[in-house]
């Protein structure tokens, strides 16, 4: 026992004051087929486009020789860097950096610029996962309130003003874990504001592409690009296993993260990224995202009407024009920490909303996916969603 005792105290002090991720309980719910789970940031996987793949996997393989199978620069295959930059304006593949899926981009970012004691900027709510990766760097996190119409731009100049953040973290379209969409005008305010207190503004948006109504809003590449840096992924658009991200931003920021992406894992591997890069310069993959975005929309508004029958004017939520999740407000004294357990016995999962804060506040929201479930499972599991609120309530 002694032993065991002093191994563990080798452990790094961030290894010790980790937070206990909500995120490994999320996906260990997902294995048991007894609960719907509108838990997971999960894509549909009947979607997953099988036979595409299979075909641009035989394209690859007839296509190159065994180099293919060599080690490789770690900014990943020109052409796929070449497809991503067009998403961008006024952007060169010099400035795309591929790594493994964007939470290893995050990874980099807090690298990059953390340092123990710093001072950076989160939305409230903001991402589970984003906040478990920055609090292994302890640093100072400042939370700014969130509203559908984009974060409180008094309070964030205030905040730049008074405490100098290295960054602010955003995700303003289709924020997860609200759904909300910043306003033009709150985008472009805070684009002045991080222009005039020079602060990094770090803009991730994996839900860009699954839009259901309205256009694609102006993004902080285009507002601010030298102070931007973008994180984006295949994740939710084609499969999650390739594992697949970028970072976008300025040359001398990307010299930096490649420098540690070297360090981290030397390089992505670059066989699926000509598989990506064929699909997208060909257009199927664009055509797929179509496919997802009508099958997504109707999901949602399965999960709109459900919500309505079940609890009418019960909760409060916004229909979200893309992305994957609704926000739900209870409206009486619900901690839905505790729902959760009375959920878990109905066979159903939602994550509570404390997870979403960097104090764990006790909170009445509820964050539900609704892209990958059938829509059969959307009706049952919503009413035994309202089955587990009558007996907690």
């Amino acid at each position: 026992m002694s032993q065991r005792k002093e191994m563990k105290n080798k452990f790094a002090e961030r290894v010790k004051n980790a937070p206990r991720s909500f995120t490994r309980k999320i996906l260990d719910l997902t294995k048991d087929s007894s609960v719907i789970s509108f838990a997971g940031g999960l894509p549909d996987e009947s979607l997953f486009p099988h036979e595409l793949i299979k075909e641009e996997i035989e394209n690859v393989l007839n296509s190159f020789k065994k180099s293919l199978y060599q080690y490789s620069p770690a900014m990943g295959v020109e052409e796929l860097r070449a497809q991503i930059s067009k998403n961008y304006e006024a952007t060169c593949s010099d400035e795309i950096l591929l790594t493994n899926g964007s939470q290893q981009g995050l990874d980099l970012i807090a690298k990059a610029f953390i340092n123990e004691g710093d001072t950076i900027v989160v939305e409230s709510p903001s991402y589970l996962a984003a906040l478990n990766l920055f609090a292994l760097y302890n640093p100072n996190i400042i939370d700014v309130g969130l509203s559908k119409s984009g974060v409180d731009t008094q309070e964030l100049e205030e905040i730049f003003k008074s405490k100098n953040p290295k960054f602010f973290y955003v995700i303003p379209t289709f924020q997860n874990p609200t759904g909300w969409s910043w306003y033009k005008e709150t985008r472009e305010e805070v684009a002045r504001l991080a222009k005039k207190y020079e602060i990094i503004i770090i803009e991730d948006s994996p839900y860009d592409a699954i839009r259901y109504e309205g256009t694609r809003p102006v993004g902080f590449a285009t507002l601010l690009p030298h102070q931007t840096i973008n994180l984006g992924t295949f994740s939710k658009t084609l499969v999650p296993d390739f594992r697949i991200g970028w970072i976008r931003a300025n040359e001398e920021f990307i010299t930096v993260l490649r420098g540690l992406k070297e360090s981290s894992d030397l390089q992505s591997s670059k066989f699926f990224q000509h598989v990506v890069a064929k699909l997208l310069k060909s257009g199927k993959l664009s055509l797929h995202v179509k496919k997802i975005i009508t099958t997504y929309k109707e999901k949602r508004n399965a999960m709109a009407r459900a919500l309505a029958e079940n609890f009418k004017d019960e909760v409060e939520y916004e229909i979200p024009e893309g992305g994957m999740f609704f926000w739900i407000t209870f409206k009486k004294n619900v901690d839905t920490m505790k729902l959760f357990d009375f959920a878990i016995k109905e066979d159903v999962a939602f994550v509570p909303g404390s997870v979403f804060y960097k104090d764990a506040r006790i909170s009445n929201n509820a964050r539900v996916n609704f892209t990958h479930a059938s829509l059969e499972d959307i009706e049952k599991g919503i009413k035994n969603l309202k089955s587990a609120y009558l007996k907690y309530i």
